[in-house]
């Protein structure tokens, strides 16, 4: 019997090489990342104020479960905008693993090594404009509904309920609009003419050739609007979690860490905004209450949010890559 099956091409075999020098190194990455979460955890928790007693293990539970359940609403903003962005059709599972892995990844010094796992990750699936865009668009997004949240609470515990309650349907309204308009895709364009010509190509890249659907924008905004009664559910459990926080106006200490989020996010020389968050969350509460309440807390909150991303990885690393884009749904089919 004759055997018809010729030798793989020199293009191929390189292919197959690079393959498996990125499987090898996106593993030490992993790796990397993992051991790099841990340390700072050790870290921090041996920094934790011995007087900070837990007074409610259920309530400390409960802001773990919703802080598991928040991260996890973040999943389909992603999965719609990479879908749109790529046209691809893409499963929740799938788009969990990319999101939780680079996740962590952000927490190792130079968070691009996030980006990078995540392009090179499904590069043969997903153009790589499509993963930075749906990356820019998460980005974004987060640091403006969390100054407007921080806004919100500020003008309800400083002006008036009914105030911060006009703003923050106002508030929505306009972000529903920014995201169908794309507004960041405007902002790329105006950018890209202070830079030399040659980055125009990548402008256009960056932006879609038809507007994201109404359904989509109001889809985002909703989840966003979920994820933040979360994360305000979280902070009214704390004075109760932790009883030298009773007197303390736990919405404004709120306001200030949303807006010091913002801060650690942009630092991107720092891992996962590390040291710039907590430096701007105690310089702007300064007077909300003590130095040492609000060095527990900054701590506190690092340590909480490392747990939760890290719970999720461990969920999700697991799953097979393979169950992406290519393994469509009979229903995808139909639909193409």
């Amino acid at each position: 019997m004759i055997d018809n099956q010729e030798d793989n091409t020199p293009t191929e075999r390189a292919s197959a090489s690079n393959g498996f020098v990125w499987k090898a190194l996106s593993k030490l990455i992993m790796l990397a990342g993992v051991a790099w979460v841990i340390f700072i955890f050790a870290r921090e928790f041996s920094n934790l104020r011995d007087d900070f007693k837990i007074q409610s293990s259920f309530w400390l539970g409960y802001t773990v479960l919703a802080g598991v359940i928040a991260l996890l609403l973040t999943v389909p903003i992603f999965r719609s905008l990479l879908r749109f962005y790529s046209g691809r059709p893409i499963t929740y599972v799938y788009a969990g693993r990319l999101f939780f892995v680079a996740q962590l990844l952000r927490h190792l010094p130079g968070r691009f090594f996030g980006v990078v796992y995540l392009i090179k990750e499904t590069n043969s699936q997903i153009p790589a404009v499509a993963m930075i865009r749906a990356n820019l668009d998460v980005m974004f997004y987060s640091m403006t509904f969390n100054l407007l949240v921080a806004g919100m609470l500020i003008l309800m515990e400083l002006v008036s309920g009914s105030i911060a309650f006009v703003f923050a349907v106002g508030s929505l309204l306009v972000m529903i609009v920014a995201i169908k308009q794309d507004w960041i895709g405007i902002i790329i364009r105006r950018a890209i003419r202070l830079v030399p010509t040659r980055a125009e190509k990548y402008a256009k890249a960056l932006t879609p050739h038809e507007p994201l659907p109404w359904r989509n924008a109001m889809m985002i905004a909703v989840f966003f609007v979920l994820i933040w009664a979360l994360y305000l559910s979280i902070w009214a459990a704390l004075p109760i979690i932790f009883h030298g926080l009773a007197d303390v106006n736990i919405w404004l200490l709120c306001a200030t860490y949303a807006a010091a989020w913002v801060l650690g996010y942009i630092a991107m020389i720092t891992p996962g905004g590390l040291g710039v968050r907590e430096a701007g969350f105690i310089a702007m509460s300064a007077k909300l209450t003590t130095l040492p309440n609000l060095t527990f807390l900054a701590v506190f909150l690092r340590l909480w949010q490392i747990s939760i991303e890290f719970i999720l990885f461990l969920a999700f690393v697991f799953v097979k890559p393979d169950t992406g884009p290519d393994n469509m749904t009979t229903a995808d089919k139909m639909a193409q």
